[in-house]
């Protein structure tokens, strides 16, 4: 395993950490893939650096905790959140740690070759500068097919607070709704926030995973009603992705964030609907097929 550790800084020049496509530079909280910043909270970060300062070791929850959350009484969902959005940004699938893998009963370890040195003196991409307004993931690739879609959900969005993405796995429910997401920043005053729940095994867990997102430490013993006070004065559209599997504990946070948070829009994805009240649903149908032409 290649690894150096490094001082916090030298001649000037910030840490860095090298691993497969990423460097992060925990001085800036900045992780890049390829050079392009990775849209990802700042605890997350704080977690990934203490990992990879320590490459192949045991780190437990406690230290964890206590790096992240210092001088704080968190309970153990808050780190599995986390945990949870540092494995989606960094490609880790379930069952395949190409880069955390957990160890039972004690904490993490962060298990790819890394490379310490300090990042040249190149400056940084200018988005890392920036006030972050939201959490979304940089498209990657051309969307065909669904301008439709997107523009009737973004009509859908003008007229209603909560709107569900409907249809079965693999339509491409979240590419649909990302690229709304995306053409929605900037006119939210308190930003856009995705919240992936694909992974979110506890549905007690759902409050927290927005909590996250939205940056509020989850640290209160009624997370919900915290989330809920936090978002009363703030306008922000929140994107929750893939709730099918918890809908019931979706549903009830969804519920109770749009009484008391009159400036939230929500933005939902499911293979099933919500049945609130308030809830409209927008079915995604297959792609259809293209004519018949001489380029095919």
């Amino acid at each position: 395993m290649e690894y150096m550790m490094s001082s916090a800084c030298e001649n000037g020049r910030p840490r860095s950490f090298s691993f497969g496509p990423f460097v992060l530079v925990p001085e800036r909280q900045l992780l890049l893939q390829a050079n392009v910043p990775v849209r990802i909270g700042g605890r997350a970060l704080d977690i990934l650096a203490a990992l990879v300062e320590r490459p192949g070791e045991d780190v437990s929850k406690q230290a964890l905790m206590a790096r992240v959350w210092p001088n704080t009484v968190v309970e153990d969902c808050n780190l599995k959140v986390n945990i949870g959005a540092l494995r989606r940004a960094l490609g880790d699938e379930p069952g395949m740690a190409r880069y955390i893998a957990t160890v039972t009963g004690r904490g993490y370890r962060f298990v790819a070759p890394v490379r310490g040195g300090v990042l040249p003196g190149a400056s940084l991409p200018p988005v890392a500068l920036a006030e972050p307004r939201h959490n979304l993931p940089f498209p990657r690739s051309r969307i065909f097919g669904r301008a439709d879609a997107i523009d009737a959900l973004r009509r859908d969005l003008e007229v209603s607070r909560l709107v569900t993405v409907l249809g079965p796995g693999g339509i491409g429910k979240t590419t649909v709704a990302l690229a709304v997401a995306e053409k929605a920043i900037g006119h939210f005053k308190n930003g856009v926030w995705l919240v992936d729940l694909s992974l979110l095994n506890d549905a007690s867990l759902a409050p927290n995973a927005i909590a996250m997102a939205v940056g509020l430490p989850a640290n209160s013993a009624n997370v919900l009603g915290a989330l809920c006070e936090f978002m009363r004065e703030r306008e922000m559209l929140l994107v929750l992705d893939s709730c099918e599997h918890i809908i019931d504990a979706v549903a009830a946070c969804i519920d109770k964030i749009l009484v008391h948070a009159a400036g939230v829009k929500i933005l939902v994805t499911s293979r099933e609907s919500l049945r609130l009240d308030e809830e409209r649903i927008r079915r995604l149908p297959g792609l259809g097929t293209p004519l018949p032409s001489a380029q095919l």
